[in-house]
């Protein structure tokens, strides 16, 4: 998978995730998603600003700092991007995917249609899973599903 790939399936994982607050405590992307999102809004104007700051300071002789501060801090979304693509594409430990086909079957009790993950599930699927289950529930049943 390229890099770019890469950066792409962050960016669909971090559309697919819920954004559950029950989710917070058990999964970092919860944590890795909001700061990837700040990141994406606030890094590209504070780089310029310190580009901007760094030049009118030094001069031209920091031009070379400066550049390198500015790719730094642009680099930060990126980061956050990549590994969230990274896991995305990891496959589940035994105990998740234990978890998710419980979860899974509850909600086939339930009444929903849900294909099951199988052996090979990856985070992405878990993610998919998630969010149809909280779409689907209403904020306080949760604890029936837990």
């Amino acid at each position: 998978m390229t890099f770019f790939e890469t950066l792409r399936c962050g960016s669909d994982y971090m559309r697919e995730w819920p954004k559950a607050a029950q989710l917070a405590p058990l999964f970092p992307e919860h944590r890795v998603i909001r700061a990837t999102e700040l990141a994406i809004r606030v890094m590209p104007p504070i780089a310029v600003f310190c580009f901007w700051l760094q030049y009118q300071s030094m001069g031209a002789t920091s031009l070379p700092q400066a550049i390198a501060s500015g790719l730094f801090l642009l680099s930060l979304p990126l980061q956050g991007l990549f590994w969230l693509g990274w896991r995305s594409q990891q496959p589940l430990p035994k105990p998740l995917l234990v978890w998710c086909d419980d979860l899974r079957s509850k909600m086939v009790a339930a009444g929903e249609q849900i294909a099951p993950l199988g052996a090979s599930a990856r985070y992405l699927n878990m993610a998919k899973l998630l969010r149809r289950v909280f779409t689907k529930i209403e904020r306080g049943e949760w604890q029936r599903f837990d």
